[in-house]
């Protein structure tokens, strides 16, 4: 199992630059950052190769692939962030696909959804990177209530349904356990669809023994898995956040 971990949601005091220094003075070396048009490519290129850093995952600036106003600006945006991925080495893209159309229904949106996400399909092939679509919760964050794909239910069905190797299902699964539970059987059975895991503390999204979820039990479980992708670090600490990440990364990063 390789862990991954988020710069700015673990170290979103200090610039990535140094969270990257921090990281790889204790030994780890994966990454994975939320936005990237704020930040200096290059220098993280430079310090990916100086320190032998990989970037397991970005998220795709956000617009909506809903919205079929908004298609050509969404793809614009999909392209871009897969130019910067490709720029960084990174083969995945955590895609949060947008928010609610009002006086749509679901039904029109997730036909909708899908339509987007076909259209994408040939820039994900042209620069060979994966798109892995994100639900969030609409519970507990209230700043994603208006987001419109909220269940892992649903955007396992949508990735069945497209039927294309790059475009897959980001389960983070702090967001599964707010609006779904049942987060380790949820991912065992659908894990040939999952392009990324996320995991944090819920509720909360603090450290990972700081909740309801069993991380040590589930972590176990997902390496008898047939996963070979990351698992991503993704809370806000409460305490410093380094002795924590070292001791998950020595229990759970099998490389």
């Amino acid at each position: 199992m390789k862990l991954s971990f988020n710069t700015e949601t673990l170290f979103g005091s200090i610039p990535i630059y140094e969270a990257m220094k921090k990281l790889h003075s204790h030994g780890m070396n994966i990454i994975e950052f939320w936005s990237w048009h704020d930040k200096d490519l290059k220098q993280i290129r430079r310090l990916q190769q100086e320190l032998g850093i990989e970037v397991a995952g970005v998220v795709v600036t956000p617009e909506s692939l809903i919205d079929p106003s908004r298609r050509e600006a969404a793809l614009d945006a999909v392209k871009g962030t897969a130019e910067a991925a490709r720029e960084l080495g990174c083969r995945r893209m955590v895609h949060t696909v947008g928010t609610v159309m009002e006086g749509v229904s679901r039904e029109e949106m997730h036909s909708y959804l899908i339509e987007g996400l076909q259209a994408s399909i040939p820039i994900l092939e042209e620069y060979g990177v994966m798109s892995a679509i994100e639900p969030l919760n609409t519970s507990i964050d209230k700043e994603l209530s208006d987001q419109y794909l909220n269940t892992s239910d649903e955007a396992f069905s949508i990735v069945e349904q497209i039927g294309h190797p790059l475009i897959k299902v980001c389960y983070d699964m702090y967001h599964v356990q707010i609006m779904e539970g049942n987060v380790l059987t949820r991912l065992q059975n659908n894990i040939h669809h999952v392009g990324h895991i996320q995991g944090a503390g819920a509720p909360g999204r603090h450290e990972l023994y700081l909740g309801e979820l069993n991380y040590d039990y589930i972590f176990d479980a997902i390496k008898q898995m047939d996963y070979d992708g990351y698992v991503g670090i993704e809370y806000f600490p409460v305490h410093d956040p380094v002795y924590d990440l070292q001791q998950l990364h020595k229990k759970h990063h099998t490389g």
